[in-house]
C-alpha cells in the first residue's frame, strides 16, 4: 500500500513539473507556430500570385499595363490609401479589395483598364478565405523591400503651393497632370471612376469642369474670392468648401492639397482639367 502511495505522490509531482515546463515554454513554442504558420502562408500565397494575380500585376507585383504594382512603396508609405480615402490597415484593403474585386479601374480607365475580377468565395469567387488570406500575407511581406527601394520622398513646406491662389504658376502640362490625376493625388477616383465628386467630363447635366470653370466664379451663387478659371481651379483643389457644387456635402473632398502639391503640380493639374471643355 505504501508503495502505491509513493507512486502516486511521484505522479502528481512528475505532473506538475510537466505542466510547469509547459506553461514556461508555452510562449515561445507558440511564437514559433505562429512564425510557422505565417511562413506557410506567405508560401502559398506565392504560388496563389503567380497562378491568378501575375498575369495583370506582374511578376513580384511590379506592375504591368493591366494593373498597378503591389511590390510598390506608395502603396505601403500610406499614400496609395490616402489617396482613394481608406482610413483602415492595408492588410483589411488587401483582404476586402482580394475578395471583392474593383468594378472600375485602379488608377485610371486609360491607365488601366482591366476590372479586378471578386476572388473570395463569399463574393463569388474561387479562393477560400484562408487562400484570400495567404495572398494577402503575400504582399504585406513586401513591405521592407519596396520602401527601401522607394524611400519616401519628403519636400519642405516651402515646397509646396500653399493657398495664395493668386501666385503664378508655371507652364503646366496637361499629360503630367493626367498622370497625378490618375495616381499619386487620387482624383480620378471620385471625378472621373464614380460620382463621389462632381463629375469632370462633359455629361447630360452639364459641360466639362474646363467650360465650368470659365463662368463659375461669375454666378450670383458663387461664394469664393478668385477672379479667373485658373484661379477657380486652384481654389477648388487647395479649398474645396470655398464653394458648395449643389448635390454634393461639404467636407468630403480632403483639404490637404495645398502641403500636398508643388506649384508644379498644380500647374499640370489645371492644365489637365482645362481640357475638359
Amino acid at each position: 500500500m505504501k508503495g502505491y502511495i509513493t507512486l502516486g505522490t511521484v505522479s502528481v509531482v512528475a505532473a506538475i513539473v510537466f505542466f510547469a515546463y509547459l506553461g514556461a515554454t508555452e510562449q515561445g513554442r507558440m511564437v514559433e507556430f505562429s512564425q510557422a504558420f505565417h511562413a506557410r502562408q506567405i508560401e502559398n500565397g506565392a504560388t496563389l500570385f503567380a497562378n491568378n494575380c501575375a498575369p495583370c500585376h506582374g511578376e513580384q507585383g511590379k506592375g504591368s499595363p493591366r494593373a498597378p504594382g503591389l511590390n510598390s512603396g506608395d502603396l505601403f508609405n500610406g499614400t496609395r490609401l490616402e489617396s482613394i480615402g481608406w482610413a483602415g490597415t492595408l492588410e483589411d484593403y488587401l483582404l476586402l479589395t482580394i475578395s471583392a474585386g474593383r468594378p472600375k479601374a485602379s488608377s485610371g480607365a486609360e491607365a488601366y483598364p482591366e476590372r479586378m475580377p471578386t476572388w473570395g468565395q463569399a463574393y463569388g469567387g474561387p479562393l477560400r478565405t484562408d487562400q484570400v488570406q495567404s495572398l494577402a500575407a503575400y504582399i504585406m511581406n513586401w513591405k521592407d523591400r519596396a520602401l527601401a527601394e522607394a524611400p519616401v520622398a519628403t519636400l519642405e513646406s516651402a515646397d509646396m503651393v500653399g493657398i495664395d491662389f493668386t501666385v503664378v504658376l508655371p507652364e503646366g502640362d496637361e499629360e503630367r497632370g493626367k498622370a497625378l490625376a490618375s495616381g499619386a493625388l487620387g482624383c480620378a477616383a471620385c471625378h472621373i471612376l464614380s460620382n463621389l465628386g462632381p463629375a469632370w467630363a462633359t455629361t447630360e447635366a452639364g459641360p466639362g469642369i474646363g467650360t465650368r470653370a470659365q463662368t463659375r466664379f461669375q454666378q450670383e451663387d458663387y461664394t469664393g474670392e478668385v477672379t479667373s478659371a485658373v484661379q477657380y481651379l486652384f481654389e477648388s483643389i487647395v479649398h474645396p468648401n470655398a464653394y458648395g457644387v449643389t448635390g454634393y456635402e461639404p467636407d468630403v473632398m480632403p483639404a490637404t492639397y495645398a502641403t500636398r502639391m508643388t506649384p508644379q503640380d498644380m500647374a499640370d493639374m489645371i492644365a489637365y482639367l482645362l481640357t475638359f471643355q
